[in-house]
């Protein structure tokens, strides 16, 4: 016999909730809080007394985020304001990335040249690999990072010889003040190159990827309130993307 995993009660026996979100407990307890203390019984003390405990428990707990009383890091308000914020950046950020590089027609199959320190030796090579996940505002440590696979044409037939490459960002982007610097970029200016031989065909992201909030929540995983910039504290920047009217509007209609 396979299990159907619906949760029973062991309060009610009725099927979809467990004992801590019985209905029927909660009525009791309100039943039971209404009687006055000489008429309880000892079942009806023993809940109240529970109920008690767990929402003091419920109260002292603190937020591993903003270090507040009364909710977790799921309920925090600053925590949804900062990765919001920085969401709105992300999204812009891969925005201008596509546009960048569909203008340059970097797809799977172009004609790529190494310009950059470690990549001078590819020559000549074509794309085969594109990796989604390096394109994000907070993968940024050195410039944007090595998201192409590159394979020599003088090894096209060589299983293992790929290089990991990269573009170097066009000069309008609206960068924030974290976003490193082409002086400070050195994966972007050692590992870089140009599209010699564009594809015809526009490149086209995973599905969902222009949105995807995975990266922002995986980089706020560990952060803690005090290092999201102040006045008195901008070492852990998080501007990376100036931010338009237009998008801060969105987010709030």
């Amino acid at each position: 016999m396979s299990w159907n995993r619906t949760v029973t009660c062991s309060e009610c026996y009725q099927t979809g909730h467990n004992r801590a979100g019985c209905p029927r407990r909660k009525e009791r307890y309100q039943e039971a809080l209404a009687k006055p203390e000489e008429e309880r019984g000892y079942y009806e003390n023993s809940l109240i007394r529970e109920m008690e405990a767990k929402k003091n428990s419920n109260t002292k707990r603190k937020c591993s985020y903003c270090g507040e009383s009364g909710h977790n890091r799921r309920k925090c308000e600053p925590l949804a304001e900062h990765t919001g914020y920085v969401q709105l950046q992300q999204e812009a950020f891969r925005a201008a990335f596509l546009e960048h590089i569909r203008k340059i027609g970097l797809n799977i199959g172009s004609l790529f040249k190494g310009t950059g320190a470690y990549t001078s030796d590819i020559s000549l090579g074509v794309v085969v690999d594109i990796d989604w996940n390096e394109i994000s505002i907070t993968h940024l440590a050195g410039g944007l990072q090595r998201f192409l696979k590159v394979r020599p044409l003088s090894q096209l037939n060589v299983d293992g010889s790929l290089h990991s490459c990269c573009v170097t960002r066009p000069d309008h982007w609206p960068i924030g003040e974290n976003f490193p610097t082409k002086e400070n970029a050195w994966v972007e200016m050692r590992y870089s190159g140009e599209v010699l031989g564009p594809t015809d065909t526009p490149v086209e992201p995973p599905y969902g990827w222009l949105t995807d909030t995975q990266p922002v929540k995986e980089f706020f995983k560990d952060r803690e309130r005090w290092q999201w910039p102040n006045e008195n504290n901008n070492y852990y920047s998080c501007y990376w993307w100036n931010i338009d009217d237009n998008q801060l509007l969105k987010k709030t209609a």
